[in-house]
């Protein structure tokens, strides 16, 4: 099979499906876990471990759609030209904007600054109305700016800042038809994989340069914006948005991810043999191995900084996670078989509406329960039983809302090519 394949559907890819639900239960089980034990001691043990998993997720977001967009969209973007670009873009609208809008409103009415507004605090509300272009707008991650003392990022509160991940996303939808162009360039196997070695240097290299600056960064940061921009305010420091959240530092993750596509479409007209289907899987759980080491040397406070501390913000465990991906795509193994299970299927298909939904069930259970501390074992059970409120919600309102509305907005598509359903998409393309 060549690149150069025709704007239609290609064949699924089950085992992605999956690796969208392992997405956002990560992201999900770290947020939990952050809620459940807000109130208790600082985190320690398995716990502390278990609440780096949002990188993870983060990570996976990111690499696997740019996965999914080169490999159903590369020959639509490249070919079709401006209409094809155009249908391109369309199907990404339809893809997150309906369940994004219905959510935002959601955001706005749970958010403090709406109840300080009927509290005689209407001078709070106005922020809302600063931020709210941007996110409609879906770049509130493309800039840093200063809000009501915050950043833009966290301006409207009432769990929007999780959407930050769709802003980024819609900055690789525009830049990627340049994208695709350049991966399409290399078409043999071996090419390929040294395009992905040199990738991955070059965005080694710009991720460790910007960690080492951070003193600079934040300096300059500080008496640009003042001191609500500095490294201290974690959350609303210009450190932070720009190697987290912004897309300049993630957009390496989705190239990587895009050129793991381009491998496996190069492969796809060879039969995997046994030995190769083998040595595939041996290949997927040492990956998955790779992802345990390094978040250990990114964040143990018993190692030394490393290479990858320097990049636990962005790109340190994207390399592993593209052989991830790779692997659960085209081998067949144990993991594979449990990635296309019909509970692992239904849970990836709603994982954008569990992304979306996941933190303003947490906020609203944090603000239930108050701050009294509690045992262990009421934790778990308190993260248990949010999970599977979240869980419940996402798959009605993927049933109900979003598939539908999806399908409804691509179909007032009256141009030609017409965008293909997607095989199978991350959460936060």
């Amino acid at each position: 099979m060549t690149t150069a394949q025709s704007a239609g559907r290609r064949p699924d890819v089950p085992a992605l499906t999956g690796l969208r639900f392992l997405a956002a239960f990560s992201v999900l089980l770290a947020h939990g876990l952050a809620a459940t034990s807000a109130n208790n001691q600082p985190p320690q043990g398995i716990v502390l471990w278990l609440m780096q998993s949002s990188g993870f997720g983060m990570t996976l977001f990111f690499v696997l759609s740019g996965f999914v967009i080169h490999y159903n969209y590369a020959a639509l973007v490249t070919e079709g030209r401006l209409r094809g670009i155009a249908a391109f873009l369309w199907a990404r609208f339809a893809r997150l904007y309906p369940l994004f809008l219905l959510m935002m409103v959601v955001y706005v009415l749970a958010s403090r600054r709406q109840v300080a507004y009927w509290t005689g605090r209407p001078e709070e509300f106005n922020a809302i109305f600063q931020a709210l272009p941007y996110f409609l707008l879906s770049i509130q991650s493309w800039i840093y700016k200063v809000i009501d003392g915050g950043s833009l990022i966290e301006a409207i509160r009432g769990g929007s800042p999780p959407t930050w991940s769709i802003s980024t996303e819609w900055f690789f939808y525009f830049a990627y038809p340049g994208i695709a162009w350049l991966i399409l360039r290399a078409r043999a196997p071996a090419t390929i994989l040294l395009v992905a070695g040199l990738w991955c240097v070059v965005w080694i290299a710009v991720s460790t340069s910007l960690y080492d600056r951070i003193p600079q960064l934040d300096a300059w940061a500080v008496d640009r914006f003042g001191p609500v921009a500095g490294i201290q305010n974690k959350n609303d420091s210009f450190v932070l948005w720009l190697l987290y959240a912004s897309p300049y530092l993630r957009i390496g993750e989705f190239v990587l991810g895009a050129i793991a596509a381009q491998l496996y479409v190069a492969l796809r007209s060879r039969d995997v043999t046994r030995r190769e289907n083998t040595a595939g899987g041996a290949v997927f759980w040492a990956a998955a191995f790779s992802v345990l080491l390094i978040n250990y040397l990114a964040y143990s406070p018993d190692v030394a900084v490393t290479i990858f501390r320097k990049m636990n913000m962005n790109f340190a465990l994207a390399p592993s996670v593209a052989v991830l991906v790779f692997c659960a795509a085209r081998y067949q193994s144990a993991a594979s078989r449990l990635l296309t299970s019909r509970p692992a299927m239904a849970l990836g298909e709603a994982s954008y509406s569990i992304y979306l939904v996941h933190s303003i069930v947490l906020i609203g259970a944090v603000k239930l329960t108050g701050n009294v501390v509690h045992g262990a074992a009421y934790n778990v059970v308190k993260l248990i039983v949010l999970m599977a409120i979240v869980v419940a919600i996402s798959l009605l309102l993927y049933a109900y809302y979003e598939a539908p509305a999806r399908s409804w907005l691509r179909k007032r598509w009256r141009g030609r090519p017409t965008p293909a359903v997607l095989a199978a998409q991350s959460p936060a393309s």
